[in-house]
């Protein structure tokens, strides 16, 4: 498979609607990035001509993950690709560097809660509230002052060199995404940043397009509110909402114990599909079905219990928020009959699916 090939392989058919390559959902506790939110900075390295493979086995990440929706990275790893990549080119700024050769395309969630939002700033702000679904620590932090919002980019913790590389990065990264989402140069009030400046400030200026203060309190760009309300071009409304509902049932999951969630969400990509069946899911998260039986049960749960809640959790949600077709939402969760359909929603909650969807639309304003 060629690099681009291996880097840039879509997995379509991921989650729970058209959100292309979704990571796993995590619950900081875990320490572990989505390998998606590897693969921009790696394809920036390959854009550079740098051999982004060698940097990658020096940190002992296999290239193979960029393009699995569902890799996970332990944090040190991640960290370890940025000092890696530092030292292999020589370049104390790779991370600015790379930030302004970012081919800009939605690999994950986040990118896809940017595109499909009204305008700049409501993307910025759902991808603050749902990052931790993919990202180990917070990448960005937004505070609106006066006319201005101050997005914070970097992680806050870990090893002084990867963070600076980091912040200078995300930098770049937002400046970019947001151009690409607008179609419009985005030209910052100013940027800071923590660290002192590790190559030229009029690199800084040239990538930025702004003047650059280091050895700040924190590292962040400065950006005029007008600037934020300017529309994305590939604004959609339904998608927005269907990616939001994702959002939250993937940051609702967090609090599950690390394979519980793993099941969970192998699940929710192909519910309608092989996916509840334990030998699949087994296979696709590296065991043998009686492994994967025998690690649930040291959660307290079992593969059945959660293929009955996820299904209750779905048919609720459809049931009572969208219009979609009974017959519909009944494949949706995995069944092959309405009857089958009907007969467990009266188990779950006591009434026909035609009455609970009454009972909520009289409860909605």
């Amino acid at each position: 498979m060629t690099p681009d090939a291996n880097l840039r392989s879509p997995r379509t058919r991921e989650g729970s609607g058209p959100s292309g390559t979704l990571g796993a959902p995590m619950a900081r506790a875990t320490n572990t990035t989505s390998a998606s939110s590897l693969r921009l900075f790696v394809e920036a390295l390959q854009s550079l001509g740098v051999d982004w493979r060698a940097i990658l086995r020096r940190s002992d990440v296999d290239p193979a993950q960029l393009a699995d929706p569902d890799a996970r990275i332990p944090q040190e790893r991640f960290e370890r690709v940025w000092i890696a990549a530092r030292e292999a080119t020589g370049d104390p700024c790779i991370g600015l560097h790379a930030g302004a050769r970012i081919h800009p395309h939605a690999v994950n969630l986040l990118g896809y809660l940017l595109l499909s939002s009204a305008t700049l700033g409501a993307g910025l702000r759902r991808v603050d509230r749902y990052q931790l679904v993919l990202t180990g620590e917070p990448w960005i932090a937004l505070r609106e002052i006066g006319g201005a919002v101050r997005v914070r980019v970097g992680v806050e913790r870990g090893d002084p060199a990867f963070r600076a590389s980091h912040a200078e990065y995300v930098a770049a990264l937002v400046l970019h995404v947001l151009g690409w989402v607008s179609e419009t140069r985005i030209d910052p009030v100013e940027a800071s940043f923590e660290h002192e400046a590790a190559c030229d400030p009029a690199d800084y200026q040239r990538v930025l397009r702004c003047p650059v203060k280091f050895r700040a309190a924190c590292s962040e760009l400065v950006i005029d509110g007008e600037t934020l309300e300017r529309p994305s071009i590939h604004a959609d409304r339904a998608l927005e909402r269907l990616h939001e509902e994702f959002g939250e049932t993937l940051l609702a999951r967090a609090g599950h114990p690390e394979l519980t969630r793993r099941v969970r969400h192998a699940l929710a990509e192909r519910l309608e599909s092989e996916a509840r069946d334990l030998s699949s899911v087994a296979r696709r998260l590296g065991m043998s079905a009686r492994s994967l039986q025998r690690r649930l049960a040291d959660e307290q749960t079992s593969f059945r219990s959660l293929v009955d809640d996820l299904r209750r959790e779905l048919a609720r949600h459809h049931l009572e928020r969208r219009a979609t077709p009974i017959e519909a939402i009944a494949y949706l969760t995995g069944f092959s009959e309405v009857s089958a359909f009907t007969r467990a929603v009266r188990r779950w909650f006591g009434r026909t699916p035609a009455r609970l969807r009454e009972e909520a639309g009289r409860d909605r304003p």
